[in-house]
């Protein structure tokens, strides 16, 4: 009887990407914490709006360039399709780059905010300044602010679904896509898998010794 050949595996992430993603998880989470909760913050713990506002400039502007940087990784990175599994992978790589596109645009729009009320964006840490997409506009402010707050509900949305896919691979499929993105991988069976191997018989090999 013969067995078809094992679907590859995908490939297992970088140190560097695996870096990357999570770096960029402690961004989103604090820019969107500083710019959700900013009226919370500033009432309770005496943080003014500037400094809050300025973790949320400079964080936005850090998820930018990180966020170039994996886009140009993931596109040009070979990628390994599994057999019976091609809609899949085309979905959840249609959903990564959208994921890309809208924090992109998000931070876009935010930069154009900041300048449309006439303020610079400064770069950390030295005395020069992000260059100005616009000028002062104070009619743009409010459009910008609209696109902004649209994509930035979008992005939840989209992380939210990239979350609930990655949690259902760990629980129900237990497979190890999750665990391919932590720093110490430890490969899990998909269940399928396992239960066919299980129900497969092990062959076992007996000595036996004649009698003189």
């Amino acid at each position: 009887m013969s067995s078809a050949p094992a679907a590859p595996a995908p490939p297992a992430y970088t140190q560097a990407q695996i870096a990357l993603h999570w770096l960029s998880v402690g961004l989103m989470s604090t820019l969107v914490l500083a710019g959700e909760l900013r009226h919370l913050l500033t009432a309770q713990t005496g943080l003014t709006m500037r400094s809050v506002m300025i973790v949320h400039i400079g964080c936005g502007m850090a998820l930018l360039a990180v966020t170039i940087v994996r886009t140009m990784v993931r596109v040009t990175r070979r990628r390994v399709q599994r057999d019976g599994f091609c809609m899949q992978d085309a979905c959840a790589h249609a959903v990564h780059l959208c994921i890309y596109a809208f924090i992109f645009a998000s931070c876009l729009v935010g930069w154009v905010i900041v300048n449309a009320k006439g303020l610079a964006v400064p770069i950390p840490f030295t005395d020069l300044e992000f260059p100005r997409l616009v000028s002062a506009d104070p009619a743009l402010v409010a459009t910008a602010v609209w696109a902004h707050d649209l994509l930035a509900w979008g992005l939840y949305g989209l992380l939210a679904m990239h979350i609930v896919a990655a949690l259902a691979h760990h629980v129900i499929a237990r497979d190890d896509t999750l665990a391919r993105m932590a720093w110490r991988r430890e490969p899990r069976m998909p269940v399928g898998a396992r239960r066919s191997s299980s129900s497969t018989p092990r062959s076992t090999s007996r000595v036996h010794f004649s009698k003189n």
